[in-house]
Parts: C-alpha cells; sequence; structure tokens
C-alpha cells in the first residue's frame, strides 16, 4: 500500500510556504493492527511533529535526507518544486490591487455619465453642424473644427450634468427600477456623483467663455441647464407632472438643436434664418422627444406608482401611451414623405420617401412585437431604445437631404 506522508506544517513553519502541499509515497508492509480513534493522535504522536509511516520510529530514512539532509542534490531539486514566494511579490499584488481599484472606479464613472445617452447629442451636434457646412460650403474654413469640436465637448458635458442630477435624485426609484447604476449599487458615493455633476457643468461654462460665446449661444446652453435642474430637482421636480414634462424635455431639444445651429451659422459670419430643412428637423425632433417623455416611463411604471410618480404610462398604461406615442411618430414619417413630395425644390424626395417610409415600417414592426410581449419591463426598454435609433437615422440623414 502506500501511505501519504504531510509535510505542510513543518515546512510552513520555517520557509512560510503558501498554499504548500507535499505527499511522499512510501512503500510499506500492510499490517491489520487496528488502532482505535481515542489512541490517535496521543503523547507518543504528537500533532506539532511530522507524522511517521505506521510501525517506524524516529525519523524516515527516506524523508530526512529527501528534504532536510546533507544531499545538496536532493534539496534543491525539492527546494524548486515548492515555488518560495517572490521578494517583489507584495509589491506586485499592491501594485495589481491599486490597477484593479482605479479599472473599477473608472467603470463605475463609465455607467455614471451613461454614455449611450451621450450619443444623440453628439450625433445630433455633428449632423447640424455638416448641415451648415453643406449649405455654405464656399465659407468652410479648417479652423472652424477646432471651435466646433471644443463646442461639442460642452454639449456633451451638459448631458453629463442632465444625467449626474438624475441618478443623484432618482436614487431611491432606481434602487427598484435600475439596482444597476452605480449609485444605487454602491459603487459609487454621493459625495462623488456631485463632484462629477458639478464638474461638468463648470467645465462646459468655461469652455465656451474659452470660445468667445455670444449672449445667444450662451443664454441657450444655460437654458437646457436650467430645465434640467427644474426637471429633477426638488422643491421643483418636474418630472412628477407629466404635462410639465412633455412641455420641458421637448423645450431643452429644442433649446440644444437651435443653439448648435445658431453657433455654427453665425461662426460663418452669417445672419441666423430659418432654413426648411431647418424647420423640418426642428419639428421633427420637437415630437420626436414629446413622445419620448411619454414612452421613457413604461419600462418603470412599477417603481413610478409605488413612489407616486405620475407619469403618462403610469396613469393611462403602457399600451395606451404605445399606441399614442406610434401614431404620432407615424404621422411624422408620413408628413415627411409628403413635404419630400411638394418641396422639392428644398428637399431630395428620392431620400425623404423611401427612407421615411423604412422608418414607418420598423416603427410599426417594433410596436406590434411590444404588443406581443404584453409591454413587460425588457421589451418595454427595447422598445423606447428603438425609438433612439430612429432619431439616430433622421439625425444622419439630415446633412443629404
Amino acid at each position: 500500500m502506500a501511505l501519504p506522508i504531510s509535510a505542510s506544517p513543518f515546512i510552513s513553519q520555517h520557509y512560510r510556504f503558501s498554499n504548500f502541499h507535499l505527499r511522499l509515497s512510501i512503500p510499506i508492509k500492510s499490517t491489520n493492527k487496528v488502532f482505535k480513534p481515542s489512541n490517535f493522535p496521543s503523547s507518543k504522536w504528537p500533532t506539532n511533529k511530522l507524522i511517521q509511516p505506521i510501525g517506524l520510529n524516529g525519523d524516515s530514512r527516506w524523508s530526512q535526507p529527501l528534504l532536510f539532509g546533507q544531499h545538496n542534490r536532493n534539496f534543491v531539486q525539492a527546494s524548486a518544486k515548492l515555488n518560495f514566494p517572490d521578494k517583489n511579490q507584495p509589491d506586485e499584488a499592491a501594485a495589481s490591487n491599486l490597477v484593479a481599484k482605479v479599472l473599477r472606479f473608472g467603470s463605475s464613472v463609465w455607467r455614471f455619465i451613461r454614455p449611450y445617452s451621450m450619443t444623440q447629442p453628439f450625433t445630433a451636434s455633428i449632423c447640424l453642424f455638416a448641415r451648415v457646412m453643406v449649405e455654405n460650403r464656399q465659407l468652410f474654413q479648417w479652423s472652424l473644427l477646432s471651435t466646433a469640436f471644443l463646442g461639442l465637448i460642452s454639449v456633451v458635458l451638459a448631458y453629463v450634468y442632465l444625467n449626474g442630477i438624475n441618478q443623484i435624485f432618482d436614487i431611491d426609484i432606481d434602487r427598484m427600477n435600475k439596482p444597476y447604476l452605480p449609485l444605487p449599487a454602491g459603487d459609487l458615493s454621493l459625495k462623488q456623483a456631485w463632484f462629477m455633476t458639478i464638474f461638468s457643468v463648470s467645465t462646459g461654462l468655461s469652455i465656451l467663455w474659452l470660445v468667445n460665446a455670444d449672449l445667444i449661444t450662451t443664454c441657450l446652453y444655460g437654458t437646457c441647464i436650467l430645465v434640467a435642474t427644474l426637471y429633477y430637482v426638488p422643491p421643483f421636480r418636474v418630472k412628477r407632472d407629466p404635462v410639465a414634462t412633455a412641455i420641458l424635455l421637448p423645450m431643452m431639444s429644442i433649446c440644444n438643436y437651435t443653439g448648435v445651429l445658431y453657433a455654427t451659422i453665425t461662426s460663418l459670419g452669417l445672419p441666423f434664418q430659418w432654413t426648411p430643412p431647418n424647420v423640418f428637423i426642428m419639428t421633427y425632433s420637437t415630437l420626436f422627444f414629446f413622445v419620448i417623455c411619454l414612452i421613457k416611463d413604461i419600462p418603470d411604471v412599477e417603481g413610478d406608482r409605488k413612489y407616486n410618480i405620475q407619469t403618462f404610462a403610469a396613469k393611462f398604461g403602457p399600451k395606451n401611451i404605445t399606441f399614442l406615442g406610434t401614431t404620432i411618430m407615424l404621422l411624422t414619417y408620413i408628413g415627411a414623405t409628403v413635404i419630400g413630395i411638394y418641396m422639392s425644390q428644398a428637399f431630395k424626395s428620392y431620400i425623404m420617401l423611401p427612407a421615411h417610409s423604412i422608418f414607418a415600417l420598423w416603427l410599426l414592426f417594433e410596436a406590434r412585437k411590444l404588443e406581443r410581449a404584453n409591454y413587460v419591463p425588457e421589451a418595454s426598454a427595447n422598445f423606447y431604445q428603438i425609438l433612439w435609433k430612429l432619431l439616430m437615422l433622421e439625425l444622419l440623414l439630415f446633412p443629404f437631404i
């Protein structure tokens, strides 16, 4: 038979090995002697020494030279298998822990600013700027790009502020509806959240001052900040009133889009005026954000009802609100095809008609899929994201119509 000899207790006291377990298989003759549990271990079998095979007295003539004898070669071979700790291991472990903490904090910040929500203002600003450049190709200068880039950063920072105060003042609701967010999950403290929120809006205003933005551009930017504050922050907290919400959120989009258009046009030395494409995109975005006010709360109906937040979805039900929002969007797409036909001098009908027909069919397909899913939170959230994708496609289409 083969008897395992455990050497770990002795070695750990002298060499401080970690996770070390050595086994020696020593061929011995089997014995029929039975030991009672009460006789083992005893005073003859101290537990703090190396356990010897049954029937052997003193140190084994195999184990002693192998591990601790004077045979250098055997000692080196045994030591090579024991994985002595590196002197640099504590420093490497500390560095690894520091890197892990930095990455974890960075991930929490990334989820706090919710970068997917930055896609819309980022894309809108670029496409609105591109449309003005397309209409005034002869006035384009490469120096405008640096100023436009700084303006784009200021717009994104305004949305960081919006997302920040949203999560700060909705932390109790998010514990039920969105527990994965960094504040309800405990990955960020309120102090850290406030710092990032105030820093973002302060930096955005500083950028406007740096690029010498005029009074109208600064006022439009400040209006967006004010509307976001009124929407989320007590004692105003307009989000509790669905009618006020349906007014303020489209107003914020109007100020944002108008600000980008105005800043771009005036940077070319031109007077600001409403061209048919600009009127179209402003009308579309206003109606879209009104629909967003209807649809956005469908996944959060349960939490909103618990905290007595009377959103349209909580008051009238997800089915009715989805039907209303889908109808408004379909009418918008029908209107886009009509003006593409009857205002061919201002729009490219060969783009307006097929594009908006495809958008309308996609919207109907997703609305039908949501109805079949019985408006569960997962399906409602997916439908909400589809609406944002439709807005993104409309914005990407805008410079070419």
